[in-house]
């Protein structure tokens, strides 16, 4: 069980890419890949950083896809290409003077393994392999590419106490 507490200690999140703001499947095609993102992701990502939260991207995959969709987010960073993800976590707790149980981390598989078994908070898709289960705090209820950051990111603000405020901004005509 995750206390408020651990969600009050975050500052960072970091979300791996395909399998949790996609559905994971690749479609090929010139010149880059095709990946389908969520729209309901993006506007909690937003919500996060309007709420001064860092939200950060690491994968495993390089695409410009990837970047793309960091880019039209202007996330806190989009880190690509690696494999392993262990080392690429430390290099940004030290970048941005963070300590482990002040990020929280959402992964699919295998390869995000290293990240979970640091971070403060580490979350799965309903979708993520099975053997993520040991090294998890949370599996959400949405598969990846199906709202999986919306999920996450909208509990992390009401366990804090901060949903309401950032609703607001969308309740008051301007």
């Amino acid at each position: 069980m995750i206390t408020k507490e651990q969600f009050k200690k975050i500052k960072l999140i970091i979300s791996d890419i395909d399998g949790v703001l996609t559905d994971g499947k690749v479609g090929y095609g010139a010149p880059d890949f095709i990946k389908f993102f969520n729209y309901k992701d993006g506007q909690w990502i937003r919500i996060a950083l309007r709420a001064g939260l860092m939200v950060g991207l690491l994968s495993g995959r390089k695409s410009a896809a990837n970047a793309k969709r960091a880019a039209e987010l202007n996330v806190t960073f989009c880190r690509e290409d690696f494999i392993r993800k262990g080392e690429e976590f430390q290099n940004i707790l030290n970048e941005y003077t963070l300590a482990p149980e002040e990020c929280l981390y959402i992964g699919d598989d295998l390869i995000d393994i290293p990240v979970m078994r640091r971070a403060g908070i580490s979350v799965a898709p309903a979708d993520g392999v099975s053997q993520l289960d040991e090294f998890i705090d949370w599996r959400t209820t949405r598969r990846g590419g199906d709202g999986v950051l919306y999920e996450v990111i909208s509990r992390l603000l009401a366990e804090r106490g901060e949903l309401e405020q950032q609703l607001d901004y969308y309740r008051v005509d301007s």
